[in-house]
């Protein structure tokens, strides 16, 4: 026999095994608690749903009914003040069966609207009649109703999801057609839109008498052939020890999740700072789960300076950016938990910026669209994330410098990684260390540190002579979008003042005005590509797609040239903004030789440009 002292502490469940009808029965009210994820059911769940339905459907429909159970569902239990008997369940565990059950019932919903617009044109009243009873029976049930408190009546939700996707899901089980603003609500859209198809495709008999039938069967369905257990605890403590068992480790929620849950538990005595981190976690989980679980990891990176344990990150990351994991006990405390997730949430929203490419402050001077734009080529041109942990931290520094470490990869990375394709292992270590090096004390960091080691990586792992070996092979490939090419050449015009000059310095642009449209600019062949056959010059046809005999012009004068001969087409060259065009312009003539010359140009060029 227990002590008194032990059966205190026994967690008091009730289960209920019953058909979902039974739950969705008089002035049903669940409602999904803070810490609980959005809507997470992708197509391949939805899809399982359907087809569970669909079967029992049809077994109905054949006069050969089934029990399907689909699982359980966890809540606790809170009265209503002041409605007698009045139940609200908090839902712990459970949210995707019940919120897809509801949107099955709201697509039978919308098709008995359908049918009884249809029976109103052919004047059928009883029939409409009928069907507006039906549709209040189950919006009462599965939608909203009417509970009678303090002498007035006032609209009750039967299901009320977490903040982040509440009001689209409220949007959408009315036909308000709400936009989607975020993953969650984007899978809650598809999901209703499949399942009304479904629904629709099942109520296929020739008239509004037959699809009536048809319909009464899911009414059939939800009352006596599908089937959930309820567990129902009584206290939140309990129910959050519940969640973690039922969801921590090899269960479906993601990392980002898991993080989510932890902290609102943690903050579940302090309601006010809990309701500003859920906002916040909800900001923060706003992109699909793998982008989110991506940003995560890169700010963990970002901060430490290494990677975290993988089967330990929610652990780990609680550790750096909480420093907690049980109950806090001071309001002091809660707010820095507030204050550690608002910083999280900064972070995350940086870390959008960087990997779409975008410039991650206001634009301010000596930053110019030219400098903004060198991270839209390294993260979109040569698609480079790797980098992206230290440039997270690097934002911490002065424009300027971020400016410059942004320049210093662009160059490095397309010489280590694009061109030299090298295993970037030796180059995480550096990525590691200076991150977490801006982060310690970003006043002091010097760009030069992170330059000399880049340099000395460089020099082992792409020499000059390997650079320029691996350069020959760069060429026009037809079909292919040769971004790579584009952005080598456009590149070497940026810095070709700085080269000409006497390369004092930099590699500097001397010019940043002349900032090329990536998009709009273009390969051309300087002997054409598809030469007529009365021009066709046998020396240059196997060479006519290599290095030395492409450069790069914006789409209209591109058009100019066409297939001409290099006689048509020096008065282009000679007429283009771009450097390297006029100096093809004032060649006499167009040869393997000049071919030749050009990619060697081209090469030292290059190893100048894209040197450390």
């Amino acid at each position: 026999m227990p002590s008194t002292s032990t059966q205190q502490h026994l967690m008091k469940v009730d289960p209920t095994h019953d058909t979902v009808g039974v739950f969705f029965g008089q002035n049903p009210m669940y409602a999904v608690p803070k810490y609980q994820r959005g809507y997470a059911w992708e197509k391949s769940e939805i899809e399982d749903f359907i087809n569970d339905i669909t079967k029992c459907f049809k077994k109905r429909q054949s006069s050969e009914p089934i029990n399907h159970f689909f699982g359980g569902i966890v809540s606790v239990e809170h009265t209503i003040a002041g409605v007698a008997g009045q139940k609200l369940y908090e839902l712990v565990d459970g949210q995707q069966r019940m919120a897809t059950f509801v949107l099955l019932m709201v697509a039978t919903i919308k098709i008995y609207e359908e049918l009884e617009e249809e029976a109103s044109k052919a004047g059928n009243n009883e029939t409409v009649s009928f069907i507006k009873e039906q549709v209040s029976t189950l919006e009462k049930r599965f939608v909203e109703f009417n509970q009678k408190k303090k002498g007035a009546f006032h609209k009750v939700d039967v299901l009320v999801l977490s903040k982040a996707d509440r009001q689209f899901f409220k949007d959408l089980i009315r036909g308000h057609n709400p936009s989607p603003s975020r993953d969650s609500h984007r899978r809650l859209k598809f999901a209703y839109a499949t399942i009304v198809q479904a629904v629709a495709n099942l109520v296929d008999a020739a008239d509004i008498k037959g699809k009536l039938e048809q319909l009464e069967i899911f009414d059939a369905l939800i009352s006596e052939d599908l089937s959930l257990l309820h567990i129902v605890t009584y206290n939140e403590l309990e129910a959050y020890t519940l969640f973690r068992v039922l969801n921590d480790r090899g269960k479906s929620l993601t990392d980002g999740e898991l993080l989510r849950a932890r902290v609102l538990e943690i903050l579940e005595k302090y309601p006010s700072q809990q309701d500003s981190v859920e906002s916040l976690w909800d900001q923060i989980l706003a992109d699909d789960p793998a982008t989110t679980e991506k940003f995560l990891k890169w700010l963990y990176i970002s901060k430490q300076g290494k990677r975290a344990d993988t089967n330990n990150f929610v652990d780990d990351f609680m550790h750096v950016f909480y420093g907690a994991s049980a109950p806090i006990t001071s309001a002091a405390s809660a707010n820095g938990l507030v204050r550690s997730t608002q910083e999280i949430n900064r972070n995350v929203v940086f870390c959008r910026k960087l990997d779409a490419g975008e410039w991650p402050f206001p634009s301010k001077s000596p930053i110019v669209d030219w400098d903004e734009n060198r991270l839209n080529l390294l993260v979109n041109v040569l698609h480079v994330t790797v980098v992206i942990p230290l440039l997270l931290s690097a934002i911490e520094l002065e424009y300027k410098k971020f400016s410059d470490v942004v320049q210093v990869l662009e160059r490095f990375m397309f010489r280590f990684k694009t061109i030299g394709n090298k295993e970037i292992g030796p180059l995480n270590s550096i990525i590691y260390s200076h991150s977490k090096s801006i982060r310690n004390n970003p006043a002091a960091y010097s760009v030069a540190s992170l330059e000399s080691q880049l340099h000395a990586l460089q020099v082992t792992a792409v020499s000059d002579d390997t650079f320029k070996t691996l350069l020959n092979d760069l060429e026009y490939k037809p079909g292919g979008t040769n971004q790579v090419l584009k952005y080598f050449l456009i590149t070497l015009e940026h810095y070709r003042r700085w080269y000409t000059d006497g390369k004092h310095g930099g590699p500097i642009c001397k010019d940043k005005t002349r900032n090329y449209d990536f998009t709009g600019s273009t390969i051309e062949h300087i002997y054409p590509r598809n030469a007529p056959p009365a021009g066709k010059d046998l020396n240059l046809e196997p060479l006519k797609n290599r290095l030395g005999n492409l450069t790069f012009m914006g789409q209209a004068d591109n058009g100019k040239g066409g297939n001409g001969n290099f006689a048509s087409k020096k008065q282009i060259f000679a007429a283009s903004s771009v450097t390297m065009n006029k100096e093809i312009a004032q060649k006499a003539q167009w040869s393997a030789a000049e071919v030749m010359a050009r990619a060697n140009e081209l090469n030292d060029m290059a190893c100048a440009v894209f040197n450390i």
